[in-house]
């Protein structure tokens, strides 16, 4: 019960990052269009990523925060663990966009990484 309250003291309700949402959209589609042998450019680019996905991270952290409270919360009512995940999954659809975004902004900043090692290694056997 402690935990509950300190979940529902901490976080009232948690705003949706739509701007960073758009912006990290904005910098994989620049990804996708970018000059593939320009390192700067990319190390620009995962540099951008990389900080949205950090402060995503943040944001995620206080929706499971409070989906697991509620989850919590049903269960501690009576309901069963699988009805008090899918009243949870409704209350907040955020961990699912979030999980799904994110998941995919890793990959994007896994692949610029390996471009940039890959444009490293050809550096140094062209010397």
């Amino acid at each position: 019960m402690i935990l509950l309250q300190v979940f529902k003291k901490r976080i009232k309700t948690v705003k949706y990052p739509a701007k960073q949402i758009a912006d990290l959209n904005a910098y994989v589609n620049a990804y996708y269009s970018c000059n593939l042998q320009d390192g700067e450019e990319l190390s620009i680019l995962l540099q951008k990523i990389t900080g949205l996905l950090y402060f995503l991270e943040t944001v995620r952290s206080e929706v499971h925060d409070l989906y697991e409270a509620k989850v919590f919360e049903l269960v501690k009512e009576g309901n069963s663990v699988a009805r008090a995940v899918n009243e949870a999954n409704v209350k907040y659809p955020q961990m699912y966009q979030l999980r799904r975004i994110m998941d995919g902004g890793y990959r994007i900043a896994d692949a610029i990484r390996t471009n940039i090692s890959y444009l490293k290694s050809e550096k140094q056997h062209a010397q």
